[in-house]
């Protein structure tokens, strides 16, 4: 018996492999690997399903559906729409931008370069980093390249971890002010370790990588990473065979979150504080900035570092307040969770975080 309640997302024949999700703030939109298309070939698709369970498309192909196969495509949403990445089995990384009603927009376009695979994405608020290995097994590398919301390749490519040892299987989280990205190192049945880099919004790398498991022999596969309001949690599978169990750690801070309540930078008069806090309905965000400035802005962000709601002035006054219901930019109802305040007046600004308890 099916006592949880599961649905079939493509009811097609043939093969459907390798999902993917995000939430848009309406829908959730999955891609998946899809063997409908092209004979012995798979492609990607994409559907909507609706936060109860509703299945709204038949899961159409989102790429160009020409060529070899296309596995393990990852999805990211900016507020507006949704970038989808995934690797050629003998070419490189691409990317096409689907909109709220899952269709594509744009061309398809190169993020990077063959030889490469394991693509991973995650967005920021300003710009997504795409994260992949490059090379020929086992001399893999692993790259990064930011990509703005209207497809353009921001700065140079990011040589995140180089050199011997075989990069591969990244994983990403945001916490508001970097990136933080995991990874697998060691070649098969040898032995391998979980390391960890920074990278800021800049694209530039934070401080040095990081071994994220211990140093003990075993076979590590697998790195997934989240983020909370205080720190991030990376888990893998570790062992061997029938013996492989899941691990985890999470010892490794946020980089983001000013803890001082009301943080106040004292000599420009500036403060940000929230009430209630926590809040279920409605809070008031109130703030002084000291002296007139037409350079302030108020912006929250999830957790994952998305910006959901803006306010510039001049619809904010000196020493004012606003109500937030819980909402994003288009009046949507936003879930439960951690979300952060950052008040920005010129070169200073404050941070606040404000659970949403629904």
């Amino acid at each position: 018996m099916d006592t949880i309640n599961s649905f079939e997302i493509c009811p097609k024949f043939e093969i459907q492999t390798y999902p993917s999700v995000v939430f848009d703030g309406q829908n959730y939109i999955v891609v998946w690997s899809d063997n409908n298309f092209g004979g012995n070939y798979y492609y990607v698709a994409a559907a909507r399903v609706t936060p109860g369970g509703v299945v709204l498309d038949t899961g159409s192909c989102i790429t160009s559906g020409v060529g070899s196969s296309e596995y393990r495509a990852k999805i990211a949403y900016d507020g507006n729409r949704c970038l989808v990445v995934w690797p050629k089995s003998s070419g490189p990384i691409y990317g096409r931008f689907i909109n709220s009603n899952c269709q594509p927009e744009g061309d398809v376009f190169i993020i990077g370069y063959a030889p490469a695979g394991g693509p991973n994405i995650t967005f920021d608020g300003s710009n997504y980093l795409v994260v992949w290995y490059t090379g020929t097994y086992p001399g893999l590398e692993l790259y990064g390249h930011l990509v703005s919301p209207q497809g353009a390749l921001v700065g140079s490519p990011i040589s995140i971890a180089h050199g011997s040892g075989c990069h591969r299987w990244a994983d990403i989280a945001f916490d508001g002010t970097n990136y933080l990205v995991v990874w697998q190192t060691g070649e098969n049945n040898v032995g391998q370790k979980i390391y960890g880099q920074f990278v800021g919004t800049d694209g530039s790398l934070i401080g040095g990588d990081f071994m994220i498991c211990d140093d003990n022999y075993s076979e590590r596969w697998w790195p997934a990473v989240a983020v909370s309001d205080t720190n991030f949690l990376t888990v893998w599978g570790q062992g061997y065979a029938s013996a492989c169990n899941i691990w985890g750690n999470a010892d490794t801070p946020v980089t983001a979150v000013t803890e001082d309540p009301g943080y106040t930078i004292h000599d420009t008069g500036l403060n940000l504080t929230v009430h209630p806090n926590p809040f279920s309905t409605l809070t008031t965000v109130s703030f002084g900035i000291g002296h007139g400035t037409e350079r302030v802005t108020l912006k929250i962000y999830d957790a994952t570092g998305r910006l959901v709601r803006q306010w510039d002035y001049p619809t904010i006054r000196l020493s004012d307040y606003v109500s937030w219901d819980g909402t994003d930019q288009d009046n949507r109802q936003l879930g439960s969770g951690v979300y952060f305040l950052k008040l920005q007046v010129g070169d200073y600004g404050a941070t606040e975080k404000v659970p949403l308890i629904r």
